[in-house]
């Protein structure tokens, strides 16, 4: 609605119908605000004082916001009948990458790094957050809310990212972007350990601009590929089954990333920077990144060599065990974890009886609550496991069968697959002397103890911000953030804040999906659903089949620094007084209304059902009315910014930085009326 820039003195002028400039300080100016606005209004700059107030900058973000051409055509993509424009999002500077970065968003890879437009140099320092003003009608686009929809669903919000001005310059259309070399960029990089973390390691390392050597070292015959997908499906065999490739040799060709496969390192010398393999070559490194992972636990003495015994780690051992389950009626599984209730579905999935063997009183007893512990056991169960708790049976490989002796009884399967968990494959380290507890103990960059060394994926026992005691995560999304981490450090940029810890689980037609680091001491705060709940337990959650939940969670715990969980005032023991605030036909199902009470600040009064809830009728982070909203699920959304409060906690998601949750009152419902129960301290 109005127009502004800057002349050649660094004066303000604006405009409200693109063709009259005005100086800020016209009176001119301030009429044609008035009639625009209804009322009078006054234009200042930020940081100066008007009339003793301080007009500090609302946002506290870096000045430029940068989007690329990619990112729009990725978002037109998602939306082909919404008109995308580069208006809707108003950045300082679009820019056109290199027709041959692949990513949907270049921009990105700018964070943490300087780079130069013209004579302007500029460093990358986050995402840029957009609210509701991009959804509506602008520089002659349609109002659209399906674009926030899509940026709050597959952009986690962002689009583009902001950027320090370093040096004050010029830039014109045409000119170049260029990046300013990374600290160190020619030494040689050396990598043990071929699989998913030390793959995306060694790309990272070459899409953040290293021009140095990057040799991998992996110990077995596969380029570096995904594991997850070894124990999700059992069905496909031979060559019907494909390796989910992280760094193909192909790619790694192309990306000058030298490969060493069936090659294991043996023996790291610090004190001249070599790795040795077990021919006794050596390789020198500066840097060096130990990717190794782990090795199954396994029971001593009970491989007799007549192939009835698996684990699962590699894609020899899943091709082996698929090979086995063709021909099987029934199988034991030893090992309640995650591994185990997989293998256990995809049996199933097959046909096949499963006895399913736990050491503890419940499935998954180390990481999940009991409440959902006690939900996916009974799902198996449902689906035929049988399930065996605080059961520790005696194994006997047969050449024609398995036997397992327990609770007073023997009884055969034509195989066992134990999945009891991991070593860390630490000894490298521990040889070397580099700190280590079960694990190699690092920083949240994957620093060890050794400024020239780094640790990533399920060796690494790294510290972060949600992870203080430094226990080992062994899950795809850690083993990718950890090697885009130990990347950054290495070439000496910046690194983010460490990201909500996420792990996620198939079972059957189930995805089990968790956000937060998990307490298997926890009481739920929240449950909703019952075929398929979600739980909260306060800084985390778990969802089985509720993807949008957990993300929305997993969104709103990142938006603010990890801490104890929130109490609901509504909890607290604190006194109240109840007052009435109207009839119950005061709503319809599914009503929003703002309700004003004397004394009380006034109220976003909401009905489901026959649940009443009542929140604070202003949005904590803007100026916004919540009664002027919407209802989506269990929360109210805010008209602005689109930032979602939980009708019964006032609880945020999907909100800025910083915002507080909102206000909220029980209800209660007596003979028609509806009662407000009210802290005595809000009456004083």
């Amino acid at each position: 609605m109005i127009s502004a820039r800057l002349d050649a003195d660094g004066a303000l002028w604006l405009s409200v119908d693109g063709r009259v400039w005005l100086s800020s300080h016209a009176p001119a100016l301030r009429k044609a605000l008035s009639g625009l606005f209804g009322r009078a209004a006054s234009v200042f700059r930020y940081g100066t004082d008007i009339a003793g107030q301080w007009a500090a900058p609302r946002y506290q973000q870096s000045p430029v916001h940068l989007l690329s051409r990619q990112s729009i055509e990725a978002l037109k993509r998602l939306l082909p009948v919404s008109v995308i424009d580069e208006r809707r999002f108003r950045p300082n500077i679009l820019v056109d990458f290199d027709t041959k970065n692949r990513s949907p968003t270049p921009e990105y890879n700018l964070i943490g790094r300087e780079f130069q437009i013209g004579n302007l140099r500029l460093k990358g320092t986050q995402e840029c957050g957009r609210c509701s003003f991009t959804t509506l009608e602008q520089v002659g686009l349609p109002e659209d809310r399906a674009v926030l929809r899509a940026l709050i669903g597959n952009f986690e919000k962002n689009f583009g990212i902001y950027c320090d001005v370093l040096t004050e310059g010029w830039v014109a259309c045409g000119d170049e972007l260029t990046m300013q070399s990374p600290a160190e960029t020619g030494e040689r990089i050396v990598i043990v350990g071929a699989g998913q973390a030390g793959g995306i390691a060694a790309k990272t390392l070459r899409e953040l601009g290293h021009r140095g050597p990057i040799t991998v070292f992996g110990d077995e015959r596969h380029s570096p590929y995904e594991r997850p997908p070894l124990s999700k499906n059992f069905q496909g065999h031979g060559t019907n089954y494909r390796l989910t490739d992280v760094l193909s040799g192909k790619e790694a060709a192309q990306l000058e990333v030298s490969l060493h496969l069936n090659e294991t390192i043996v023996h790291i010398d610090r004190r001249t920077r070599t790795v040795e393999n077990s021919h006794g070559a050596r390789d020198s490194y500066g840097k060096l990144i130990i990717a190794t992972g782990g090795s199954p636990r396994r029971i001593p003495l009970l491989s007799r060599g007549y192939q009835r015994v698996h684990t699962i780690r590699t894609a020899q051992d899943a091709e082996a065990l698929r090979a086995s389950l063709a021909h099987a009626k029934r199988i034991f599984v030893l090992g309640g974890g995650w591994l185990g209730l997989e293998i256990a579905a995809a049996a199933r999935a097959m046909s096949i009886a499963v006895d399913l063997f736990v050491r503890d009183a419940r499935v998954c007893s180390r990481v999940l609550p009991k409440a959902v512990s006690d939900f996916i056991a009974e799902v198996h169960r449902q689906h035929g496991v049988t399930l065996h708790v605080n059961t520790q049976p005696a194994f006997d490989e047969q050449p024609s069968c398995i036997e397992a002796s327990f609770n007073g009884r023997t009884e055969a399967a034509d195989l066992l697959v134990v999945a009891i968990g991991i070593h860390p494959n630490d000894h490298l380290a521990r040889h070397a002397g580099l700190e280590c507890n079960d694990g190699i103990v690092t920083d949240e960059n994957g620093a060890t103890s050794d400024p020239n060394i780094y640790a990533i994926g399920d060796v690494s026992c790294q510290r972060s911000s949600y992870n203080p005691a430094g226990v080992r995560i062994e899950s795809w999304q850690n083993a990718n953030e950890q090697a885009h981490r130990a990347a950054k450090a290495i070439l000496r940029l910046d690194t983010p804040p460490a990201s909500v810890p996420r792990f996620w689980s198939d079972q059957y037609d189930l995805t089990i999906q968790i956000a937060g680091m998990p307490n298997p001491n926890a009481e739920p705060l929240f449950v909703d659903g019952i075929e398929y709940p979600f739980w909260r337990f306060g800084d985390f959650a778990v969802g089985i089949n509720r993807p949008r939940d957990v993300h929305r969670f997993a969104t709103s715990l990142s938006n603010t620094p990890p801490a104890a969980p929130v109490v609901d005032a509504r909890e607290e023991q604190v006194a109240t007084t109840r007052r009435l605030l109207g009839a119950v036909s005061l709503l319809g199902d599914d009503d929003l209304k703002r309700v004003s009470l004397d004394g009380l600040e006034d109220l976003a009064l909401v009905r489901q059902g026959e649940q009443y809830f009542a929140l604070q009728d202003r949005c904590p982070h803007a100026e916004a009315s919540l009664s002027e909203g919407f209802i989506e699920g269990g929360r109210i959304v805010c008209p602005l910014h689109f930032a979602e409060f939980e009708l019964a906690t006032g609880h945020a998601h999907n909100a800025p930085k910083g915002c507080r949750r909102a206000r909220s009152y029980r209800i209660e419902i007596e003979s028609g009326q509806l009662f407000i129960h009210v802290p005595d301290q809000k009456l004083k």
